[in-house]
């Protein structure tokens, strides 16, 4: 009985949270969010609400996955869910946070509100869409574990633990959004042409405009994501010192950061067949292509987690 209350409790308590993400995306948006869900059937800032709450779904199952307090100690019990709800909103607000960080540094060429409302521009939302799934994930590699008894004073209350756990994960999502720019400088690099270019330039068919490439966008999404799991990889697992943590970090990114773009050469030539993957997406306009791309990098992004 006391499982299926704590289950309950835990339920109502995510749903909450994510009814929370949905408002706070909503009040934060630089626009109207919801007539453009709604009313405006925008599939752009669909597609970027997708990845927010998708990294919130993200980090509320690590959150539900961490050993949980004794059912039969009610006040172990309560402040279990109440962690839980404090690392929900902090975790809100850092997906937020990371939208502000794509605006500014990874689409630092065009301004979003444009792309997504203007010009419903579903390859913008994709990339908005890889890096709220890619913080996520650092976030919930960050907070599936717990501190080393060890090095919290034994004296310490509950808060005081949750603050070191905080300032942990803190560090893991700072850590996390330098990668991700990082690993979109090293993208457009071996991007053939100008990515932002070709993420916002408009084109016709058939008399009908469209806004953006999605395939460029998707593909572009799709990497971001996969570097997520890197950072997952690195992030999870018990804190035991910032110098083992940091290896384990430092080495699963950094392995990934040179095979990707190898494994992309890969893709390009044995998986894509006779067609060339860059033609297909950025001339081409191939979301196909870009799906393929994605899948095997996020692919090759599980190996190397499960592997290191």
């Amino acid at each position: 009985m006391a499982a299926l209350i704590y289950g309950a409790a835990a339920l109502l308590l995510c749903a909450g949270l994510m009814l929370l993400g949905r408002v706070a995306y909503v009040a934060f948006a630089r626009f109207d969010a919801e007539h453009e869900l709604t009313t405006a059937d925008n599939p752009a800032v669909g597609t970027a609400l997708f990845g927010f709450l998708g990294g919130l779904v993200v980090v509320l199952a690590a959150l539900l996955a961490t050993p949980g307090a004794p059912l039969d100690d009610p006040t172990a019990v309560a402040w279990d869910l109440a962690e839980i709800l404090i690392y929900g909103v902090v975790s809100i607000l850092l997906l937020k946070l990371s939208g502000w960080i794509n605006d500014r540094l990874l689409l630092h060429r065009f301004e979003n509100k444009k792309e997504l409302v203007d010009d419903r521009n579903v390859g913008a939302g994709a990339v908005l869409c890889g890096s709220y799934l890619a913080s996520g994930l650092v976030l919930a590699g960050a907070f599936s574990g717990q501190v080393d008894p060890a090095l919290i004073d034994p004296d310490a209350g509950h808060l005081a633990v949750l603050g070191h756990e905080l300032l942990v994960g803190l560090a893991f999502y700072g850590l996390g959004q330098v990668a991700l720019v990082l690993y979109g400088l090293l993208y457009q690099a071996v991007t053939p042409g100008d990515l932002h270019e070709h993420i916002a330039r408009d084109y016709e068919v058939g008399g009908v405009k469209h806004g953006g490439n999605m395939a460029a966008g998707v593909a572009f999404g799709g990497n971001l994501a996969a570097v997520g799991v890197l950072l997952y990889g690195g992030a999870h697992g018990d804190f035991v010192s910032w110098t083992e943590n940091l290896t384990t970090f430092g080495l699963t990114v950094g392995l990934g950061f040179v095979l990707l773009p190898l494994w992309r050469l890969f893709v390009d030539h044995v998986l894509m067949g006779a067609a060339a993957l860059d033609k297909e997406i950025f001339e081409d306009r191939n979301v196909n292509a870009a799906l393929l791309e994605t899948v095997a990098m996020i692919g090759l992004a599980a190996v190397i987690t499960l592997v290191v």
